[in-house]
């Protein structure tokens, strides 16, 4: 009490300054406690697998130079990490060594496909080219050898020659490509999905039709990509019926389901029953109304006795808890 007396005895002014002093000296203890609790508590974030490998393989690299596995493990790291002229380093180092030519020339070929298309409205042309030849290379090496008939990186490396001929405007030189990967590789819907493009580019939009259909039956829901090629090659083909189908489809592939619902609706009656039949069943099965799946189902069996695609349907909307996610990647 008499401490309390004292500072009521003190001049105004000095109570001023007294009070801003204790009111600094907690401040200070507040900001201080703050920090302390922070710092004991914050952890710095732990790298990402991939960081550590880069780490623990650039580590590998500088103790011996010449560990080319080191190093080639080393470039598809940086790849994984977008880290591509980083890579490209490595594997011309690779390279260099006159070893492990087939994976270094596939890996940097990747590694230039993906700068080269960094900005996709504006791709680095002499990348493309720089890939292209990494691909072709790969495709000299692997295309003589005992299992090249299923061998997957001869696979990839037609795929990729395709791709970038695609992208260049070289319609009838990605159709050759395409082909020889679909040949090792037959259920590649990718490569089935780019040859149907290949041949629309090339003004060929019958011999579209069957690859895009293919594709389709591989990945038939979740990718609208081939299902707008296949309205287009129909279209160019003059069935309106079935380009109104694919166009339905996808938007069904992009989530627009009362735009999908209505333009397989409209062709219910016509040539394309059995497909806007099927087409209806997966709008609902998406919507995750299975009682109206199993309806339009049954309906396509009626018109198709035995169609695959509507059986496996039928039962995944029957079975239980049955959920649209069986069949959406």
């Amino acid at each position: 009490m008499a401490w309390i007396a004292s500072l009521t005895n003190r001049p105004e002014g000095e109570l001023d300054r007294l009070i801003k002093r204790i009111g600094a000296i907690l401040l200070v203890g507040v900001v201080v406690f703050t920090a302390f609790y922070l710092f004991d508590r914050w952890r710095p974030p732990t790298p990402t697998i991939v960081d550590q490998t880069i780490t623990r393989l650039e580590a590998a690299v500088r103790a011996d130079p010449s560990d080319i596995v080191a190093r080639g493990q080393l470039a598809d790291a940086y790849v994984a990490a977008a880290r591509y002229v980083d890579a490209i380093a490595q594997y011309d180092a690779v390279l260099a060594t006159g070893k492990a030519d087939e994976l270094a020339h596939f890996g940097r070929a990747n590694a230039n496909q993906a700068l080269a298309n960094l900005d996709p409205a504006k791709p680095d042309a002499a990348r493309l080219d720089a890939a292209a030849a990494d691909f072709q290379a790969v495709v000299d090496i692997a295309k003589g050898g005992e299992m090249a008939h299923v061998d997957p990186m001869l696979n990839a490396a037609y795929y990729g020659l395709g791709a970038i001929a695609l992208e260049q405007g070289k319609p009838a030189e990605a159709i050759k490509n395409l082909s020889a990967a679909i040949a090792i590789k037959r259920s590649d819907a990718d490569a089935l999905n780019l040859l149907g493009a290949a041949f629309i580019q090339n003004g060929e939009p019958a011999k579209a039709i069957e690859p895009l259909r293919s594709a389709i039956a591989f990945v038939p829901i979740g990718w609208s990509e081939p299902y707008t090629s296949l309205a287009k090659a129909y279209g160019d083909t003059g069935d309106a019926t079935r380009a109104a189908w694919a166009t339905a489809m996808a938007d069904l592939s992009e989530k627009r389901y009362e735009a999908a619902e209505a333009g397989l609706k409209a062709i219910l009656d016509g040539p394309a029953a059995l497909e806007a039949t099927i087409g209806l069943a997966l709008v609902n099965e998406m919507r995750g109304d299975a009682p109206a799946a199993a309806e339009f189902y049954t309906q396509a069996l009626a018109l198709d006795p035995g169609n695959a695609e509507a059986e496996l349907g039928l039962k995944r909307v029957t079975l239980p808890a049955a959920s649209p996610a069986g069949i959406v990647p």
